[in-house]
């Protein structure tokens, strides 16, 4: 199955395992070669190895999902054995970016949308987003009671406002998310540990990058330039590094403010 476009943030995740993969193969053929050869042969080949593995994450862009056929099957299974909100999330994500069904999604998001689970209403958000409806989202996520209490439900609004171009208002909802993240920590996902926490960094991470760009709109470059690096600093990947800053569209618009 091609076509599939995931964000930023999961393909990070999904690369940093991709490394780990690589850099276990490697690991284990430096054991083989220290027991064959010497300690030195194998340091050599776990460096070259390693080295190896890197070059090949950064050169990774995308990963090929299960065949239709297979997904619809554990989306079967997964939904009959689990109906909570985190399940129903990630059934209107697969329908979203597996099968290419918006409409069925958001029609599934709306109907448990009186739950006011923030996972639900943040997917919805994303999904209408996605789909240019950055007011229609906008409308949902403030309906909610979590709305500036939850960090992934800031982070959507501070989106959908940088899309209906509000930066000063974006920029409020983006630092009050990296407050409350760093205070609280995102919401779990439901994933592994080990998941969680790289999804953490990444999210993080892509904060600050919007958050840099938005100052960058705004003509605030030391304050672009902090988060930028902020953001980098929380990557291992340097292909997903952002050093170089947005145009600037709106900064005569805003900067007498400023």
């Amino acid at each position: 199955m091609q076509g599939v476009q995931f964000d930023s943030e999961v393909l990070y995740v999904q690369k940093l395992y991709y490394f780990l993969f690589l850099a276990t193969l490697s690991t284990l053929t430096c054991a083989i070669a220290v027991w064959c050869f010497s300690l030195k042969i194998g340091l050599l080949v776990l460096g070259g190895g390693l080295v190896i593995s890197y070059i090949a994450m950064l050169k990774k862009k995308n990963f090929t999902p299960p065949e239709k056929k297979v997904t619809a099957q554990r989306m079967a299974h997964a939904i009959s054995q689990d109906t909570s909100p985190l399940s129903i999330a990630r059934f209107a994500c697969q329908l979203y970016y597996y099968f290419h069904k918006p409409t069925q999604a958001i029609s599934l998001l709306e109907k448990f949308l009186p739950s006011y689970d923030p996972i639900l209403c943040m997917t919805l958000g994303d999904i209408l987003l996605k789909e240019g409806k950055a007011k229609r989202a906008l409308y949902v996520l403030r309906d909610n009671p979590h709305a500036f209490n939850d960090p992934l439900l800031l982070t959507t609004q501070g989106q959908a406002l940088k899309q209906i171009e509000k930066i000063p208002e974006a920029v409020i909802m983006f630092e009050r998310s990296l407050h409350l993240a760093k205070k609280n920590g995102f919401p779990h996902s439901g994933a592994h540990w080990l998941t969680q926490k790289l999804l953490t960094l990444s999210y993080t991470a892509s904060i600050h990058h919007t958050l840099a760009d938005c100052y960058v709109i705004l003509g605030n470059p030391p304050h672009a330039k902090r988060h930028y690096r902020a953001g980098n600093r929380l990557l291992f990947d340097l292909s997903l590094w952002r050093c170089q800053p947005a145009p600037i569209r709106f900064a005569k618009k805003y900067s007498k403010s400023l």
